[in-house]
């Protein structure tokens, strides 16, 4: 299905991005500091889907199928995969009332944002 993926070396992710990376990590989650070397340097990557306000979706795509997706987010979904559990055992959560599917239909878009970063 992606023909970006780890089988494309053309798209999978260079010494470059494993310093970015790792060393955002570290900025931003004090826990990552000094832990680089830990980082699994394999052949991953991809070119990244995008939904059209660039946020995140979950919610029910069709009957007995469920859509986390990221948007590119990465590591800011970390944490999701309890709330969408609880979600599909009946639980709806308010967290992920924002990014539903029907906020294109409605128009509630979520803001801007006035952030330097791409990712925010």
């Amino acid at each position: 299905m992606d023909p970006y993926g780890p089988a494309s070396p053309e798209y999978t992710v260079t010494e470059d991005f494993v310093r970015m990376w790792t060393s955002a990590l570290a900025h931003c989650h004090k826990r990552f500091e000094g832990k680089r070397d830990l980082y699994r340097h394999e052949p991953t990557g991809g070119i990244g889907a995008f939904t059209p306000d660039s946020f995140p979706v979950f919610d029910v795509f069709r009957q007995n199928a469920y859509v986390i997706a990221d948007s590119n987010h990465g590591y800011k979904m970390i944490g999701v995969g309890a709330l969408v559990a609880r979600e599909l055992l009946g639980e709806q959560q308010p967290l992920l009332a924002p990014f539903r599917f029907s906020r294109y239909r409605t128009g509630n878009l979520h803001p801007t944002s006035n952030s330097p970063f791409p990712w925010s």
